[in-house]
């Protein structure tokens, strides 16, 4: 009887695990689709869609087709030129089905269609599910390392309700998709370091693989890879040969699966390698506003992004879950357990790899927070275990809250997005953000200011357009801004802006330059003097 009982408590658990990270994946799922049309991205054409042009151009099925001198379509690995053609699968299947089976025909078939809306969305989309899948990585992996469903939970919950994962699961963008291919690798290896067994190391491999061929940066995790798998085969069989003879076919796999994803690495290798070279050059050397300070300065500026942006658009929230990572991160390196140990030391070798380069782009750093989100959990349930019953079950509940909060954000931003082709709805939610802050006064653009007028809506009393009087806060639109001073203009900075009426599809403090759609920026007078920007240019409708 007793058995029994466990069995069906067990199985109940399972049940209620199971219920809990679908629901996760849902949302998750739910608002990224809901926000796909969000407009263009700097990013998506180069090597994506340009590519598949010019394959149709030349009959070259390679993503560097075009032959530019300088291998600019290398810019990333071939996986994300792949993408684009599975995007369109349902063209390519009538071409086949229909024919004729001619360079012309496949033109005729796809050139019409490729730089579409409904193309770019459908893409977006498989990059989403792409990405999402590392929400499930997460959770397995915290399950192998020996924690309980609810810390996988939490673990998988912190990512999923991340939007700073969210919005860049969006993206038809290599770093998302990366970073799954690269948690999929380090669940393998671990999966293989519990069972002693082979299959999961090369599986691992063709992940790792996979994620290189997605962006080159992935090759970071090979050293650590293979002497995680190279110690367990050595526990497992300690003759030299066959530690040295897997380690290698670990090696070969791992590559292989990257020439087969951008074989332009082998057939193409002077333009390949020029373009490597190009990319080192310009995070060498910094990339206008995102350029900073290599070294230490860097390293701090990227704690920073992981303090007060990674873990909730609410600074407070996400400052308040950095510190449970934080203590989580002291844990887990307390604990020495190699697997816990591996992940901490690639997770920090791969920060200072980036540390070093003189630009900032806060997607080059998405393959860390799956392991933010896992030390967090552990952070939350080390402090529970501390706490009584009644403590534990408040801090819990606290964390929900928070999650919630963070999750609601989502809902909000992709609600933004849908709404980005009505700027009368912007303009009248400027309108009542300026109405309800009667102490201050608001100086805004002379664009901006006509745009209010031809709505026909009574001006706010605190608005005006003359710079001669005296102000708190200045307001324009992007395309006054950002847009037009894009070579000089911050990133990077943290509160930069104090509001943004607009599409929510980018966080732009990150991204200040993000082209697209436009906005209304509000911002402090303090802060108005770090642009590039005088007070005296917004007087003047452009």
């Amino acid at each position: 009887m007793s058995k029994t009982l466990g069995l069906l408590t067990t199985q109940n658990s399972e049940l209620k695990t199971g219920l809990a990270i679908v629901c996760l994946l849902a949302g998750f799922f739910w608002t990224s689709f809901y926000g796909l049309n969000f407009g263009t991205h700097w990013d998506e054409n180069r090597a994506k869609f340009d590519s598949v042009r010019d394959s149709l151009r030349n009959g070259l099925l390679l993503q560097g087709a075009a032959l530019s001198p300088e291998g600019k379509e290398y810019n990333h690995g071939g996986l994300n030129y792949l993408l684009i053609w599975a995007g369109l699968t349902p063209e390519v299947l009538r071409f086949l089905i229909v024919g004729p089976h001619t360079l012309e025909s496949l033109s005729r078939t796809i050139n019409p269609i490729l730089y579409t809306t409904t193309v770019r969305v459908r893409v977006r989309a498989i990059y989403v599910v792409l990405s999402g899948l590392c929400i499930v990585w997460s959770f397995g992996l915290v399950l192998l390392l020996g924690r309980s469903r609810m810390e996988a939970l939490l673990a998988a919950a912190l990512l999923s309700c991340s939007w700073e994962f969210a919005y860049h699961s969006r993206w038809i963008a290599p770093d998302a998709v990366m970073a799954q291919f690269l948690w999929l690798s380090l669940l393998c290896l671990v999966a293989g370091e519990i069972s002693r067994t082979l299959p999961w190391f090369y599986l691992g491999a063709v992940a790792m693989g996979l994620a290189v061929g997605t962006k080159y940066t992935a090759a970071l995790l090979l050293p650590f890879f293979v002497a995680g798998a190279g110690s367990s085969l050595w526990r497992k069989n300690g003759a030299v040969r066959f530690v040295a003879k897997n380690s290698l076919g670990i090696v070969l796999t791992a590559t292989g699966t990257f020439v087969l994803t951008t074989p332009g690495s082998v057939l193409d290798p002077f333009r390949f390698f020029y373009q490597l070279g190009e990319q080192q050059e310009i995070y060498g050397t910094g990339w206008y506003g995102y350029s900073v300070k290599p070294g230490v300065a860097h390293f701090l500026e990227i704690l920073k992004y992981f303090t007060l942006q990674f873990f909730s658009h609410f600074a407070p929230i996400s400052a308040v879950l950095a510190v449970f990572s934080l203590l989580g991160i002291a844990a887990l390196l307390l604990e020495r357990k190699p697997a816990s140990c591996l992940l901490a030391a690639f997770c920090f070798a791969y920060l200072v790899f980036f540390s070093l380069q003189s630009a900032l782009i806060v997607r080059n750093l998405l393959v860390v927070v799956p392991f933010l989100s896992l030390a967090a959990a552990r952070g939350i349930t080390v402090v529970a275990h501390r706490f009584g019953r009644n403590l534990s079950f408040g801090l819990y509940a606290a964390i929900g809250v928070l999650l919630a909060a963070n999750f609601g954000w989502e809902v909000y931003a992709a609600r933004q997005i849908k709404l980005r082709n009505h700027p009368e709805y912007f303009l009248q939610k400027f309108r009542e953000y300026v109405e309800g802050r009667p102490n201050h006064k608001f100086l805004v653009s002379a664009r901006l200011f006509g745009a209010l007028r031809n709505t026909q809506a009574p001006m706010p009393a605190n608005m005006t357009a003359d710079s001669g009087v005296d102000y708190t806060k200045i307001a324009f639109f992007q395309t006054e801004g950002a847009d037009t001073h894009w070579e000089t203009w911050p990133s990077n900075v943290w509160s930069l802006y104090e509001r943004v009426f607009g599409p929510q599809e980018v966080n732009l403090e990150a991204y200040t330059t993000f082209i697209g759609n436009e906005r209304i920026i509000v911002i402090t007078k303090e802060n108005f003097r770090k642009l590039p920007l005088k007070d005296t240019d917004l007087a003047v409708p452009n």
